[in-house]
């Protein structure tokens, strides 16, 4: 099987998850003999000669090549990478009411739509999680036989991270991490970092913050507070990612939501107790395992971490990631996706 990847171009500039869930889910499959190639856009590409075609993202940036790619009746799977807080009625609200708009008023198209567009030009949808699944079913109205589950995967190294490379360089004992694009709004750190406080556990931030207020504002924080420590990114493959997670009591991440969150699993590897956001699809996969937070109740942030740092150590969520949700599980099961289109 030979198959086309895309990926929006943002994946370019920003390092987010989109860019490692479709990296390291080509890195996979080519090792259950997939042919991959990433598409370039600089480059002419005959689509109609891949057996199919697998889009990252369900947004503005990709609409224009998935309504090609169904005028041209090629077999494309879509990850959508989609997630709200709203329901799924108030998206079908708003996607019919754009509708009748759109008969007045050429050029009126809502983030839903252009979502709900490219996840129906696929033969196939592939969310993460089920939360995400029952959004697209009954947001978009893509009936379940076009849809199948694929959760965000994990790199099997970071269960044998080690503590000794972070503590070597860093003297911070018995810490909170978040690891992340801090300058996100979505990922709540401003939060975090205004409901932290001195009498806390230390804080460390690993991610790169931008020029905006938000960030200026995290900034002033923690060059105010001792206990916080920001470390500035770091490439996915460092090894001192690794043993960050290694050495920290805590990960947390209070995203408004996550789907899972792919820094959640790492850390949960790594052997990392977890204060997470509820929204999103977490606790299908971290179950019992996390301590929650609710990202619309700021002193949730601190209560759930610091019941996380009271929390026992134990191997068995390590365990369940590694049988469920390392990339070769998560590259298996999109091949399973792909041969039920292919034959």
């Amino acid at each position: 099987m030979n198959i086309l990847m895309i990926a929006p171009l943002s994946i370019g500039v920003v390092n987010g998850g989109v860019r490692i869930q479709s990296t390291k889910t080509a890195q996979h499959l080519k090792k259950f003999g997939v042919g991959v190639d990433l598409f370039n856009p600089w480059n002419e590409t005959d689509v109609t000669r891949y057996d199919l075609v697998h889009l990252f993202l369900a947004s503005n940036e990709t609409l224009t090549i998935a309504s090609r790619l169904k005028e041209l009746d090629c077999k494309m799977v879509v990850s959508p990478v989609f997630f709200t807080r709203r329901s799924a009625a108030v998206i079908r609200q708003s996607i019919k009411i754009e509708t009748v708009a759109g008969k007045l008023v050429k050029g009126i198209f809502s983030d839903y739509s252009i979502k709900a567009s490219v996840c129906k030009a696929a033969k196939l949808v592939l969310p993460n999680t089920a939360s995400e699944a029952g959004l697209i079913r009954d947001g978009f109205g893509i009936p379940d036989e076009h849809i199948a589950v694929i959760p965000n995967g994990v790199d099997s190294s970071f269960a044998d991270a080690t503590p000794d490379r972070f503590r070597s360089k860093h003297d911070v004992q018995n810490f909170t991490l978040f690891v992340g694009d801090a300058s996100a709004r979505r990922k709540n750190v401003l939060h975090l970092l205004q409901q932290h406080t001195p009498n806390d556990n230390p804080l460390v931030i690993i991610g790169k913050f931008d020029q905006s207020d938000y960030s200026v504002n995290c900034i002033n924080i923690i060059n105010s507070r001792e206990n916080i420590h920001y470390l500035g990114p770091l490439n996915h493959d460092d090894p001192m990612l690794a043993s960050a997670y290694a050495a920290a009591d805590v990960f947390a991440l209070p995203s408004q939501f996550e789907t899972p969150g792919i820094a959640a699993l790492e850390a949960g590897l790594a052997g990392c107790r977890l204060a997470i956001t509820k929204v999103g699809g977490t606790q299908e996969v971290f179950g019992n395992f996390a301590e929650y937070i609710d990202p619309e109740n700021k002193r949730s942030i601190m209560q759930a971490i610091r019941r996380a740092h009271e929390l026992p150590k134990d191997d068995l969520l390590k365990s369940i990631i590694l049988e469920n949700y390392t990339w070769e599980t998560v590259a298996q099961q999109t091949l399973t996706a792909y041969e039920s289109l292919t034959g």
